[in-house]
């Protein structure tokens, strides 16, 4: 577990709070994306991206896509 990570609150859709760690913030092709691990629940790794109306998770196939691109830098 990554000490630096930082604890952060999210609220989802139906408005329940849930805490998650924080590991990294990063822009890639003009959109802004975040991985955040369940605080609870470390298994759980998210990937968001900022969109108008906040954040929002992406789909598998985006998961995918963005991941690779990070591995290969």
């Amino acid at each position: 577990m990554d000490d630096e990570s930082q604890e952060i609150t999210l609220i989802d859709e139906s408005g329940a709070e849930r805490s998650f760690r924080l590991h990294d913030a990063f822009d890639l092709e003009d959109v802004t994306y975040y991985l955040v691990e369940a605080a609870d629940e470390p298994d759980m790794v998210l990937l968001l991206k900022e969109s108008p109306g906040g954040l929002e998770t992406v789909d598998q196939e985006e998961f995918d896509r963005v991941m690779g691109e990070l591995e290969a830098e």
